[in-house]
């Protein structure tokens, strides 16, 4: 399975790239907040995002730890930060009531690993961005997307947006928003061709066999 962007030929690459820098906190790619004003308050989304910054940097600038080191660190912050239970049932849509309980479980953690293995591998591509946190808008059903803008380097002036929900432990990242294309929408599109062949299951099952084969190489 590969990432398909659904945009014009012209944007595509650059999006593609900014699909490691979307999904920062894999990739360890999301840089110092630009210009950044006093911290919102601390039950807002946007101070989610602003106090995430400054964790994710000290992971990047330690110079004690290793690429696999930073990896895990990153990961750990990851699971605090995104609701993937929640992105794992937006991208299957009405095929997550398909599932039995155990299996949407088990779809749950074969999609983040499968993050995890996509995006990863961008640590090393971090060149010093920044990150404007340029302000928050709300959506429906209470969530917001905090807004952000990269500063500098090959993607200077493109826009991240990310999809925050409240729920039971606080403010979670749902959906990363890249110049207008949802992250969430394009896995949706990318697996709607093995669902519609065998189902959720056939999906379950082929990312089970991709992330194998990314733990063995």
């Amino acid at each position: 399975m590969q990432m398909r962007i659904s945009t014009t030929s012209k944007t595509k690459s650059r999006v593609t790239a900014l699909l490691g820098l979307g999904l920062w906190l894999w990739a360890g790619a999301f840089p110092a907040v630009a210009g950044a004003a006093a911290p919102a308050p601390a039950t807002s989304a946007k101070a989610l995002i602003e106090k995430t910054v400054v964790q994710v940097l000290a992971v990047l600038k330690d110079p004690s730890r290793t690429v696999a080191q930073q990896r895990l660190a990153l990961e750990e912050i990851a699971h605090a930060r995104f609701d993937f239970r929640t992105m794992a049932r937006l991208v299957l849509g009405r095929d997550w009531k398909r599932l039995g309980a155990a299996e949407r479980d088990e779809f749950v953690d074969q999609f983040t690993t499968y993050l995890a293995n996509d995006y990863g591998s961008r640590l090393e591509r971090y060149e010093q961005e920044e990150v404007a946190v340029v302000g928050e808008q709300p959506k429906p059903r209470g969530d917001v997307e905090v807004k952000t803008k990269v500063v500098g380097g090959q993607n200077d002036g493109a826009i991240v947006d990310y999809r925050m929900r409240n729920g039971k432990d606080g403010w979670r990242i749902i959906d990363v928003v890249i110049e207008g294309i949802s992250l969430v929408a394009n896995f949706r599109d990318q697996f709607r061709e093995v669902i519609a062949r065998g189902g959720p299951e056939a999906l379950l099952e082929k990312l089970k066999e991709k992330n194998a084969a990314a733990a063995e190489a």
